[in-house]
């Protein structure tokens, strides 16, 4: 993984941050228009009342005497009700034709520049909003205004452009929220997948299914499957060429061997017999190197597939193991047996009995004569595990790590080792995901090496 690499990108991010921004924008817009609406309504709805008090004012106006005197018939009574506001204050002025003041506010003027019935202006340091009707009392021409300061209206177009504002913000929370559980539920499937693939082990190269996957995703799972299939057909191709390559190569070193045993035998020259026993005892070094080499590369994970995974027997191959080096313990007098219990566990059967005959052939290998050697399968808890424990010299702590390097053999080691059994074991325990460890043996001698499968 790349150490400057942030955090992988989410699909339900990206998603809610390309709506966010069109959902604010759509937001702003909603706001300014229902502002406008809103407050254009509201002035409206006062205008209408300025106007209707104009015209109740101009009820009571009437030319008593014909002769064009205009009288304004409005007690204190009713110019009291005519301003009575708790929150703006109210003028009105009724004037003549000739601009003489009838009744009212007489410095109260309409708007110089007003070209329209209602107009804005600014009347003893405060704004207002006045209305101008001229009406006809007899046959005089008058003049009504009346004027409110706007405090009523700047109140109430301000809750209403907060109210407006509220409940946009909710709905576009409760859009994103909508959203975002549609982004969730929409993108289970991914997760899906994701989870699938995430559960296999490294050998499991079956094809994914393609069921309950997107339309948007198939061409990435069909894709996916292919590369699946290129990979097991390649494991599968490098199994049958290390197979090949290793009967090719055993059969031709096992009649070397067995030539060169039998010259060295017949013989009767003591140098010839000596040169003859040197290159036998290489040619054996060879061939074991060889096939060491050969398990190694067969034990790789990139060599393996599902399918070479079955049900195993663990007790059964341990008492095979035994069966097999009984003969080589009796020639070298070690005492080789077997403790093993019920175990099975899922992995290759080829594999974890190369595994254990690597186990063996190192603890007979390092075992003095008179030793013992012990081969166990068994079940501890939740743990299945294989086992073998010898009383020979052990392996000092510091190179526990160091042996299941490939050819690492410790200094004085006996035998013709290439130094590759343990590393053997290591790889195959990798590709079972099973645990190797190292221990000492019974009473602090010699070791045990121990596999465990979960």
């Amino acid at each position: 993984m790349n150490a400057g690499a942030g955090p992988a990108p989410s699909v339900s991010r990206r998603l809610l941050g390309l709506l966010l921004l069109p959902l604010a924008l759509l937001l702003g817009i909603g706001v300014f228009i229902d502002y406008r609406t809103g407050s254009a309504s509201i002035r409206a709805a006062y205008d209408r009342a300025l106007h209707e008090m104009a015209l109740a004012v101009a009820a009571h106006l009437h030319d008593a005497d014909s002769d064009g005197r205009i009288d304004a018939d409005l007690p204190p009574q009713a110019v009291a009700v005519l301003r009575a506001d708790s929150v703006d204050a109210i003028y009105f002025v009724v004037r003549a034709a000739d601009g003489h003041v009838i009744s009212g506010d007489g410095d109260l003027l309409p708007a110089a520049d007003a070209q329209h019935e209602f107009s804005d202006g600014l009347f003893r340091g405060e704004t207002i909003r006045l209305v101008t009707h001229a009406t006809r009392i007899g046959h005089t021409e008058v003049t009504i205004t009346i004027a409110e300061t706007t405090r009523k209206r700047a109140a109430a177009i301000r809750n209403i452009l907060a109210t407006i504002v509220l409940t946009d913000i909710v709905q576009l929370g409760g859009t994103l929220l909508l959203v975002w559980i549609g982004v969730r539920y929409g993108v289970r499937p991914l997760r899906a997948l994701g989870e699938q693939i995430a559960q296999r082990s490294a050998r499991d190269l079956a094809p994914l299914d393609r069921a309950q996957v997107p339309s948007e995703v198939r061409p990435l799972v069909h894709t996916l499957n292919a590369l699946f299939e290129t990979v097991r057909d390649n494991a599968r191709a490098q199994q049958q060429f290390l197979a090949d390559a290793a009967h090719q190569l055993r059969t031709p070193l096992s009649g070397i061997i067995a030539q060169l045993d039998l010259l060295a035998r017949e013989s009767g020259d003591n140098a010839l017999a000596a040169r003859l026993r040197a290159l036998h005892e290489g040619t054996q070094r060879l061939a074991h190197t060889a096939n060491q080499l050969l398990a190694l590369a067969r034990s790789e994970r990139s060599a393996t597939t599902h399918d070479d995974f079955h049900v195993v027997d663990l007790e059964a191959l341990a008492t095979d193991a035994v069966a097999q080096y009984l003969d080589r313990s009796l020639l070298a007098r070690i005492d080789l047996g077997a403790e093993t219990a019920p175990a099975r566990t899922v992995g290759s059967a080829w594999l974890l009995r190369e595994l254990l005959g690597n186990l063996v052939d190192n603890a007979l290998t390092y075992t003095p004569p008179g030793g013992r050697v012990t081969v166990r399968s068994g079940v501890d808890g939740a743990v299945r595990f294989i086992e073998v424990e010898d009383d020979g010299p052990g392996i000092p702590l510091a190179e526990r790590g160091r042996v299941r390097e490939r050819f690492r053999r410790l200094p004085g080691s006996p035998g013709n080792g290439c130094g590759l059994g343990l590393a053997i074991v290591d790889e195959i325990a990798h590709a079972h995901e099973a645990t190797f460890s190292i221990e000492d043996g019974a009473g602090g001698r010699g070791t045990r090496v121990r596999v465990e499968f979960r």
